[in-house]
């Protein structure tokens, strides 16, 4: 089949696509949408029979994993001509954790492909304009200028080039450069009409001025907003802390912060059980409607109980639903959430957590986990799985630990499958020193009937979590939400 741009279509299967382009004896090979495992199933079959030099531009592939990038290095590893075009950041990541980085030769761009095609004749040629580039940035201090958060500013045309970062002193490395030329190949309208020296320095100048002006009342504006969140959740929690006797009171307040009571949505059938061991619980879940026709799930664990991890329960659901309406990527989202919540936590607790994103034309789950319990996935065709990831709980490191030790993952829903997210206090309930743990959770999960809605499935877990206490109290917190693919 052939595409829009002209190349020949070699697949399209689950939100993912591979366009075909020949350039000269190379085929370029465009992968598009979202990494699955099919795709990298095909890719498995496909690369056995190429012959030619292949060229792979993934840059508009999302959720790329390391599956995905092993099929690319076994098809080097066979002798076979293979380079990647601008690959994204995801990529570059995986092949450093590989020790693979040096494998695969690398391109700016499609435009620094030559029209012959040959990798080692664009390769050199590559090699040379990258040399150049970086000679420009060492001898003329116009090259190096960046904003406050230390985003290139193309000497040339002015413009903020987003992928392009480095701290004043240090230098673009590798990858920086690379990015850099492919802005000019591709967005510098300057470069492409031929300029070549750079704007006056009065005119670089001022572009930085309003750049790190705009970008501080973007950041001024989201601190106002959430501190104006907090300060009247602070309001109505202090309302609840003066009238803490009255026990079914304090209840009532804190239940119009929580959705229990979910209407029904065209992918999902959505049940929720939430039981606070007091008057006020630390326990939390939420639902967002995002753009693009998706949605987001939250759930989370505040230590401790009363209304001190009411307040912060109240403040990370505030922290989330803000982010979440100018989400990038769900590590994005948990990173920010966690260096807003830094302080408070600081001083008084952490927070366990899992916010998740389904996309409801693909039924793709894009999830993270911090320091929660790992939920679980009930297949329709049977069997039912922990959905791993790992990530440090909220409030444990601000920065950069934090956020290198969060793993974004992404698994295929199909109709029929189920998705249990809970609290700890689900699996440490029991009797004395018994728990109800993970895999009765498990059992309880897969003994209904498939045809059952999320309501009945997670009655069943309930039940069988009350059969197996007994008369014993419940020691934390209890919340679950149970989704049915539909």
């Amino acid at each position: 089949m052939t595409a829009a741009n002209g190349g020949r279509e070699l697949y399209s299967e689950g939100g993912a696509q591979v366009i075909q382009i020949e350039r000269g004896r190379s085929l370029l090979l465009r992968f598009l949408g979202t990494c699955t495992p099919a795709l990298v199933e095909w890719m498995f079959h496909a690369l056995k029979g190429v012959k030619n030099p292949v060229l792979v531009n993934a840059r508009d592939l999302a959720a790329i994993d390391a599956p995905f990038v092993q099929r690319l290095l076994d098809h080097a590893a066979r002798k076979h001509p293979i380079a990647l075009v601008s690959p994204p950041p995801a990529m570059i990541e995986i092949l450093e954790q590989l020790v693979a980085i040096d494998k695969v030769p690398m391109f700016s761009g499609e435009e620094a492909i030559l029209p012959n095609g040959s990798i080692p004749d664009s390769l050199a040629h590559e090699k040379m304009a990258l040399q150049e580039l970086e000679s420009r940035f060492k001898i003329n201090p116009l090259w190096r200028r960046v904003d406050q958060e230390h985003t290139w500013l193309c000497a040339l045309c002015g413009l903020e080039v987003e992928d392009v970062r480095f701290r004043p002193g240090s230098g673009p490395g590798p990858a920086a450069l690379r990015n850099m030329r492919r802005h000019l190949l591709g967005d510098c309208m300057a470069w492409r009409a031929g300029r070549q020296q750079p704007l006056p320095a009065s005119v670089l100048d001022q572009f930085l001025v309003e750049v790190n002006a705009r970008k501080a009342g973007q950041e001024a504006e989201k601190k106002k907003k959430l501190s104006r969140e907090i300060e009247t959740l602070q309001t109505r929690v202090n309302d609840m802390q003066e009238m803490e006797r009255s026990v079914d009171e304090a209840k009532k307040r804190q239940l119009h912060l929580l959705p229990v009571g979910q209407p029904p949505d065209e992918v999902c059938d959505i049940a929720v059980v939430y039981r606070p061991l007091q008057a006020v619980s630390g326990d939390f879940l939420d639902f967002y409607a995002l753009v693009d026709n998706r949605f987001g799930i939250s759930i989370g664990d505040v230590s401790g109980h009363g209304v001190e991890t009411a307040i912060v329960m109240g403040m990370a659901k505030m922290a989330f639903r803000i982010r979440s309406q100018a989400i990038g990527s769900v590590k994005d989202l948990m990173t920010y959430a966690n260096q807003d919540l830094f302080t408070e936590l600081r001083r008084t607790a952490f927070i366990t957590g899992v916010f998740a994103v389904i996309d409801r034309d693909t039924r793709q789950m894009i999830y993270v986990r911090a320091g929660h319990p790992k939920p679980l996935l009930r297949r329709a065709k049977g069997g039912c799985v922990e959905l791993e990831g790992n990530g440090l709980p909220f409030g444990v490191d601000k920065g950069p630990r934090f956020a290198a030790g969060l793993e974004e993952r992404a698994v295929d829903l199909e109709p029929g499958d189920f998705v249990l997210f809970y609290t700890d206090g689900v699996i440490e309930a029991g009797p004395a020193s018994a728990q109800f743990g993970v895999d009765r959770v498990k059992l309880a999960l897969m003994a209904p009937p498939g045809e059952q809605s999320a309501r009945e499935v997670l009655d069943h877990v309930t039940a069988a979590l009350d059969a197996f206490v007994g008369e014993g109290v419940m020691g934390d917190d209890v919340t679950l939400i149970c989704l049915k693919i539909q």
